[in-house]
């Protein structure tokens, strides 16, 4: 029951005793009927003073308690005048002052984790607790492919995978994680690109190994020729094995890109006789499809025809002695090297520029490591893919613009 009702009730035995001394006075019993009045009037006096110490400062906090529920940090409750009341308002405005910081400082921090998450480089992808995804950053929705989702989906909580896009060197680690968030772990998944760190790994690794092989070789083939030159068979096999080597090194001494301002399409068209001449004699029709619209990239000329042949010849290896088809077509900040070649397998797609890894029986696995050292060095995104539907091979390239 209430505190109004109390005060209700006694306000009703009031009436009641005052209709009990009206009877009373009827039946000319004065010593009762001033008793009642007396005793009525002392009821009425403490009735006051009950309404004043409880009523009153009841009210008061539960209209606190409403600025508590409406969230209004910001108004604070009046001193009533009695020292009781004026205790627990001060308590109450201390604890909302105190509640208003700590909201602000939440608030606060809600802002500032915001904007780290949009700002960040890696990929955060939030889940309900179901473990459907609710919001993701800028970075993640840039790295999100079919690949990365598939592995989220087959990622177990708690645990991490790395990931290798298919036709292209991006590698990613995918972590499964979750936080708490009032009594419930809420999934997310961190997306962490791992292609810089991991290339810079692998390319200090084969730099060192290559320039140690091709050091040790060199000098034993060197004097091991001027011993054997009346051997003319065995002499052009040490020759052939120093040329071997020589083309590992090469890998390791690719030069700092010298930028300039170039248009994308006369640079193709300027590498066309070579790559003309890489088809001469084979049953291959090499088309070149040019844009006329400006294409203005950063390259070095040098670097850069030295990518493009190396692409058209392995395109030209791929359809090997049957009639094929190659095109190369420029669009703005972008070329793409079509073949109808044999096509690469989704097993050895994923593989593609990694050191070393090659499919043909006598290759080293060096043309698609120097076509991947020099590209990134451009800042250029690049795949290598065939097409399910078509079946036309793909080398795309998509050049920075600045």
């Amino acid at each position: 029951m209430k505190l109004k009702h109390y005060f209700v009730l006694l306000a009703l035995c009031i009436v009641l005793l005052a209709g009990a001394a009206l009877y009373s006075a009827f039946n000319t019993n004065s010593t009762l009927f001033y008793a009642i009045e007396g005793f009525t009037i002392v009821l009425l006096c403490y009735l006051g003073y009950f309404y004043r110490k409880t009523i009153r400062p009841y009210d008061t906090l539960i209209g606190g308690m409403e600025l508590v529920k409406d969230l209004d940090l910001t108004t604070r409750l009046a001193p009533s005048g009695q020292h009781e009341t004026d205790l627990i308002v001060r308590t109450f405005n201390d604890l909302l002052t105190r509640l208003r910081s700590e909201h602000l400082t939440l608030e606060e921090q809600y802002s500032f984790l915001s904007l780290l998450i949009e700002a960040s480089p890696m990929g955060i992808v939030q889940c309900d607790i179901d473990g459907k995804t609710t919001s993701m950053n800028p970075a993640a929705r840039e790295m999100l492919s079919p690949s990365i989702e598939e592995a989220m989906k087959a990622l177990p909580m708690g645990e991490s995978t790395t990931v290798r896009l298919t036709g292209g060197p991006q590698l990613f680690r995918i972590s499964h994680l979750s936080f708490p968030d009032r009594g419930f772990q809420h999934p997310f998944f961190l997306i962490e690109p791992l292609t810089a760190e991991v290339r810079q790994a692998e390319k200090a690794a084969y730099e060192r190994i290559i320039r140690m092989i091709a050091h040790e070789v060199n000098n034993s083939v060197a004097g091991i020729v001027n011993l054997i030159d009346s051997e003319p068979a065995a002499a052009d096999r040490l020759k052939a094995l120093s040329a071997f080597v020589t083309r590992f090194a090469e890998v390791v001494k690719i030069p700092k890109p010298q930028l300039q301002l170039c248009d994308l399409s006369e640079e193709v068209e300027a590498c066309q006789p070579f790559l003309e001449n890489l088809c001469a004699g084979k049953p291959v029709h090499l088309e070149f499809c040019l844009t006329d619209e400006a294409s203005p990239v950063h390259l070095d000329t040098v670097l850069f025809q030295q990518v493009l042949i190396n692409i058209v010849k392995n395109a030209v290896e791929s359809i090997g002695n049957n009639e094929g088809h190659i095109t190369v077509t420029t669009t703005p900040y972008q070329l793409v090297v079509a073949d109808n070649g044999r096509g690469i397998p989704a097993e050895v797609a994923q593989h593609l520029f990694t050191p070393f890894y090659s499919t043909k029986p006598q290759g080293q696995g060096l043309g698609l490591l120097l076509i991947r050292d020099i590209l990134t060095a451009h800042g250029c995104t690049f795949s290598l893919l065939t097409d399910p539907d078509d079946h036309l091979t793909r080398f795309t390239i998509h050049f920075v613009t600045k």
